[in-house]
């Protein structure tokens, strides 16, 4: 049986499978993490080409991409200005490809200097931004480092990349009207996908994993029955209203929220020790005594109500 993908299926196959390696990798195996790399690399690559058909079917291929550099070197233009000079003369691209059974395809850095000339006709402001090139950039390197020598990475490097990297694929296919990612992701993949899609949503979805990474720290080692003596408690931020606010030395509070941009540190839940009787209360219903006490209990406070 013979098996033929056409570019985009090519990318959104890869796409699919990069989704499954960062999902095992969630799980645990973070070996699986560099495979997501690699297949997300691939899917990247090939959408950029797709990119480049829709400007001309053969401009994926280096002959003609030369060309195009050349031209724009000639003219002292940049190669997007250089491609539609070349196309108002009607300039035959196929035939300088015609008769290669399998010409030589573009770069990552040649289908990129293309793509980031694109101006908007309303705002003047370029589609792709310098930090979805950073991006790409990034895990190029990454890549290579992995296919070729040695590599090294943090999980949450990895994770946090993956995440910009998928949203600046689904607004780059977006913009240039390739087609809809989200349409094209596998069912059982689809919540990977939508999570790294929204930004907040992986930005809650790291924060998450702070607190449970923290956690596993502090109680590794410990055997059950002395973990009832670690003082460890979660709490609700009441600035962005998740379930993220875990003991941290470097707050005064002693809690800090582990969500990127939000690092609340205080609410009135956190637990205080009475400075009176010593039971810890939330401090939220805390009284203080000028010039005596800080935080006094409810109880403390109005002793005969209890």
């Amino acid at each position: 049986m013979q098996f033929k993908f056409d570019i985009k299926a090519n990318a959104i196959d890869s796409f699919n499978e990069a989704l499954v390696k960062y999902e095992q990798g969630q799980a645990g195996d973070l070996r699986a993490f560099k495979f997501a790399i690699t297949h997300l690399a691939h899917s990247v690559e090939l959408v950029l080409k797709m990119y480049l058909q829709t400007l001309d079917e053969n401009l994926i291929f280096s002959k003609c991409f030369k060309h195009v550099t050349n031209r724009a070197k000639d003219d002292n233009t940049n190669v997007l200005a250089a491609f539609n000079a070349l196309k108002s003369e009607s300039f035959d691209f196929e035939n300088l490809v015609q008769g290669h059974a399998s010409p030589h395809t573009v770069t990552v850095e040649q289908a990129l200097s293309m793509a980031r000339c694109e101006v908007c006709s309303i705002t003047g402001n370029h589609f792709v931004d310098q930090d979805f090139i950073d991006d790409i950039n990034w895990m190029k390197s990454l890549r290579n480092e992995i296919e070729h020598f040695e590599f090294e990475f943090t999980a949450k490097d990895v994770r946090l990349s993956v995440g910009k990297l998928v949203r600046g694929l689904d607004e780059f296919t977006d913009l240039f009207s390739l087609f809809d990612l989200g349409n094209e992701v596998g069912q059982e993949r689809y919540q990977v996908f939508k999570v790294l899609a929204d930004e907040y949503e992986h930005a809650v979805a790291e924060a998450n994993i702070a607190v449970g990474e923290q956690k596993q720290a502090l109680f590794a080692g410990v055997r059950p029955k002395h973990q009832i003596l670690i003082e460890w408690n979660i709490y609700t931020c009441p600035s962005c209203g998740n379930n993220t606010m875990i003991p941290n030395d470097d707050s005064q509070m002693g809690y800090r929220c582990t969500l990127e941009g939000c690092g609340n540190e205080e609410s009135e839940d956190i637990e205080v020790d009475c400075e009176i009787c010593g039971a810890a209360w939330a401090n939220g219903e805390m009284t203080s005594w000028d010039d005596t006490y800080t935080y006094v209990c409810p109880r403390c406070e109005n002793p005969e109500a209890w």
